[in-house]
């Protein structure tokens, strides 16, 4: 079995997020901070990044206009405060379609791309339809595909179908008509601590999980597919790490902060340290912009 360091790295965020976006009926709570963020998995053999993060520029800086993104870090700055470069990624795994998640693709140049096959085919059938229904391809960067294409002339890209093991240890499932049509989350099985859950946005929060004091899961508020789907796949995801909520790795959670070791930079971005394979060493005291 394989071991990894996991860290989560803050590249921007939503000063103004609704609340209801979050947490599904959530009306009239008002807006919240909501980091973006995405994984970075280093083992003796492989640097990975699950979700790419996106790039501002192109309809990628509409997008983020559009959604009120801002204290936006490019990868080699991000990267940089852990020790590495975009350039050292050999592996990048989306989750799912979404600009946030997808759309920072060429900015780690030598990275072979995993996704389910059914997220791109659903895709562009989705954007052939009228425009009245456009809502389904909404917070996706149409140059994605074109980003895909030329990964798959490299022959760095992979169009999963189903559950796989993508490297050693780190698994794609399927979550498919939950937050988007081809959605997935990643498990990875560390030998030295056991298992751990990418939830992608499949859960925006641990509140999706934990609840409001009552035990029972709350949808996420912006999503395409089935809530009923959404809520089972929760399900599915907190047995796999055996009920324990801390092991379940949202994207956009500010408790990522509190919950794990993390720095906070003078930009006000932050990282946390959540596994530290043996022999790896903490990487929280490696920047000097720490604030």
């Amino acid at each position: 079995m394989s071991d990894y360091s996991i860290w989560i790295v803050e590249y921007a965020r939503v000063e103004e997020y609704p609340v209801s976006w979050i947490l599904y009926g959530a009306r009239n709570e008002g807006n919240t901070v909501l980091p973006y963020c995405y994984a970075v998995l280093q083992s003796d053999e492989h640097l990975i990044v699950v979700d790419s993060g996106f790039n501002m520029a192109d309809y990628g800086e509409v997008l983020a206009k559009n959604f009120g993104v801002s204290h936006w870090q490019p990868p080699k700055v991000v990267l940089g405060r852990l020790g590495f470069d975009p350039d050292d990624v050999d592996t990048v795994i989306l989750t799912h379609n979404h600009f946030d998640h997808a759309g920072g693709v060429d900015l780690f140049p030598n990275a072979h791309v995993f996704i389910q096959h059914r997220e791109i085919s659903h895709y562009l059938w989705a954007k052939g339809l009228p425009d009245r229904l456009q809502f389904i391809t909404s917070a996706t960067d149409p140059d994605l595909v074109m980003s895909l294409v030329q990964r798959m002339k490299d022959g760095k890209l992979t169009l999963t179908d189903g559950e796989a093991e993508l490297r050693p240890g780190i698994i794609a499932h399927p979550a498919f008509e939950t937050h988007t049509d081809g959605s997935q989350y990643i498990t990875v099985e560390n030998a030295h601590d056991g298992r751990w859950v990418m939830a992608g946005d499949n859960i925006y929060v641990y509140e999706n999980v934990t609840g409001r004091g009552d035990g029972r899961y709350i949808p996420i508020g912006y999503g395409m597919g089935s809530l009923e789907k959404g809520l089972l796949l929760t399900e599915e995801m907190f047995t796999a790490v055996d009920e324990r909520v801390e092991r379940m790795v949202p994207f956009h959670a500010l408790e990522m902060w509190d919950r794990f070791p993390s720095q906070r930079f003078e930009d006000t971005l932050h990282i946390a340290e959540l596994s530290l394979r043996p022999g790896d060493h903490s990487r929280l005291t490696l920047a000097a912009s720490a604030g």
